[in-house]
């Protein structure tokens, strides 16, 4: 290699594929109720198979998602700082934030 060609090369230097780290960067995600209690949810994705079963499972014949199978996926796969079910949320606030939250939090990394 001659001293121009290679000093084009260290100009323009070698390109990398980009990196992507879906299944890095836990989000914390907080509800904050009408008494002032904080509710906290620790977001995990749960890569990119799971979270296209979860939205495959959820799909009715009728091509409309069933909420409370995708719910119940999102509380089961997605949050990891305790072990919820639908059933589970009878007595907490901020269900639709919450839920709206993971599908964000989902949507986010998929992409």
């Amino acid at each position: 290699m001659t001293k121009a060609e290679e000093k084009q090369t260290k100009v323009v230097g070698k390109i990398e594929p980009q990196k992507v780290d879906r299944l890095g960067n836990n989000e914390e995600w907080i509800f904050t109720d009408a008494n002032g209690y904080d509710w906290k949810y620790t977001f995990q994705f749960p890569g990119v198979m799971k979270a296209y079963e979860m939205l495959d499972n959820a799909r009715m014949a009728n091509g409309m998602i069933a909420k409370s199978i995708l719910y119940n996926e999102y509380l089961q796969n997605i949050v990891v700082s305790e072990k919820l079910e639908l059933d589970d949320m009878n007595d907490r606030p901020g269900l639709e934030e919450l839920f709206e939250a993971m599908d964000l939090f989902l949507g986010e990394r998929i992409s």
